[in-house]
């Protein structure tokens, strides 16, 4: 395919890009068979949004939940659409061009379960917003909406109608924030990462790398085409990358004389910019004393290393660089593992000048309560005023607190700060509830969330470089007896091979 003149090559699912949209209802059973036809890359499909309660196989993490799929192999994945909302699938291999390989995955409810069914009138496919960041072979960058280039896309409106729009930020190599406004027209946001929120009518949304957001669109005119401007923010804003769509409305003469008779007010009028996201669903009461037993302190940073004239980094967590084991740890657990966590530290991840690689393992008894304390330890991970997105599958979880240039040093400081009460400030009320986490550039974000979901969980950055090469780690979370839901017989298995003994005798 073609950006800026130049041609890029790209993996495709079904010969689409971005990949084919899965629409449908709350509870369904979906049987799909992944084929993979990619030379030389072993790949694995992770279903955003699903907490896969009852098939933990069937989460699409590669050597933790299941083996990759290999070139030439299909995988047939089953498990019921339980989690409703605006989702989306991807393609995990920790290769980037591979894992450019994403589509929407929209679980809808029954109107008599819908909590925002009598704010919108439509809810169509082509209001889908799938948002990526494309870099052609010149270096230029691009962003592209729904596979499209810019300027490319209208959106047909009637006066008075209420549109969802379900917008999706994968965000690509850049990993870069999105903001989204309607020329002359309000924004009412609705939902966060598949959950409703407290319906807030806004100028602007901003959708971080990851996330999902749903807003409504209300067609307040009688006639005309206005913008509608998808853009870069945070700190991709010097980009000054934009992808406008164009709404047009279906106008009649009536609608005409209407419009001349009642003008309407301009959208400047709104005062607050960006959405504040506030749960439907309050914090459970599990979540809600001002200190939590099981507080995990989660500082991220990355050792760089000189190899001749030039250098690489590893990405960590507490100064341990994941390493996934060499087979999925729910199906067997393979010989060779070295396991690491904050209280089993191997010798060499205890000096801050070099990094510990090993399978970093963090235990959660089943149904604890839980919270993640996320900070920046280094401040300039690959860049100084670069927010960092985390994703955790098998839960969701409520974001109770962030705070922007805190400048924590280590597990300990922070553990310190925390205590003297000047980490940063928590908020109970209408926490939002999310699958990613959002860590402001030197700053501290902390999540509660329970661990009731058996199994194996990654919770890894939104990076693909960096998740693959160390930023990742696994909760563990167990029965008291140890055990995890029980896997199929002839689930497929992979690991080590070592030779016949009897080449030898």
């Amino acid at each position: 395919m073609y950006c800026d003149r130049y041609s890029e090559k790209v993996i495709t699912a079904n010969r689409q890009v971005p990949g084919p949209s899965i629409r449908v209802c709350e509870n369904d059973i979906m049987v799909i068979d992944v084929v993979n036809r990619i030379p030389g890359h072993s790949v694995s499909v992770h279903w955003r949004g699903q907490w896969q309660k009852e098939t933990p196989v069937m989460d699409g993490s590669p050597m933790v939940t299941q083996c990759p799929i290999l070139p030439h192999t299909t995988f047939q994945y089953k498990f019921r659409a339980a989690q409703p909302g605006t989702h989306w699938w991807q393609i995990l291999s920790g290769d980037e061009l591979s894992d450019r390989v994403f589509g929407a995955f929209i679980v809808k409810q029954s109107k008599r379960r819908e909590p925002h069914v009598t704010i919108y009138d439509h809810d169509d496919i082509p209001h889908v917003l799938l948002v990526e960041y494309v870099t052609s072979q010149n270096g230029s960058n691009e962003m592209r909406v729904n596979g499209n280039a810019p300027s490319n896309t209208t959106i047909t409106v009637k006066n008075n109608g209420r549109y969802r729009f379900r917008t999706i930020n994968t965000g690509g190599l850049s990993q870069c924030p999105i903001e989204i406004k309607a020329q002359e027209h309000f924004l009412t946001a609705i939902a966060i990462d598949g959950h409703a929120i407290e319906p807030v009518q806004v100028e602007a949304v901003q959708v971080e790398p990851g996330e999902t957001l749903d807003f409504v669109l209300t067609a307040s005119k009688n006639r005309g085409i206005f913008n509608m401007t998808v853009s870069s923010g945070g700190h991709c804003e010097d980009s000054n990358l934009t992808h406008t769509l164009h709404i047009q409305y279906n106008s009649t003469l009536n609608d005409i004389i209407l419009e001349m008779k009642n003008p309407k007010l301009s959208v400047d009028s709104v005062v607050n910019h960006y959405v504040s996201k506030a749960s439907l669903s309050g914090l459970p009461w599990e979540l809600s004393a001002n200190k939590l037993k099981n507080t995990i302190y989660l500082g991220f940073s990355s050792i760089k290393y000189q190899l001749g004239e030039g250098s690489w980094s590893m990405p960590n967590f507490n100064n341990m660089s994941m390493v996934l084991p060499s087979a999925p740890l729910l199906l067997q657990q393979p010989q060779d593992v070295v396991e690491c966590n904050s209280e089993n530290v191997p010798f060499k991840c205890r000096s801050g000048f070099t990094s510990c690689e090993c399978t970093h393992i963090i235990d959660l008894p089943l149904g604890s309560a839980t919270e993640l304390v996320v900070f920046d330890t280094e401040h300039t991970l690959f860049r100084a005023d670069r927010s960092h997105s985390f994703h955790l599958h098998g839960h969701s979880f409520h974001v109770v607190g962030e705070k922007r240039k805190a400048f924590v040093k280590s597990a300990e400081h922070a553990k310190k700060l925390d205590n003297e009460g000047r980490l940063l400030r928590r908020n109970f009320e209408g926490a939002a509830l999310k699958n990613t986490v959002v860590v402001p550039a030197a700053g501290v974000s902390a999540v509660r969330f329970v661990a009731d979901n058996p199994g194996y969980w990654l919770f890894r950055s939104e990076s693909t470089s960096e998740w693959s090469s160390g930023l990742s780690l696994i909760f563990r979370v167990a029965n008291p007896t140890g055990s995890f839901p029980k896997v199929p017989e002839d689930f497929p298995k992979c690991g080590n091979f070592i030779g016949p003994e009897f080449f030898l005798t």
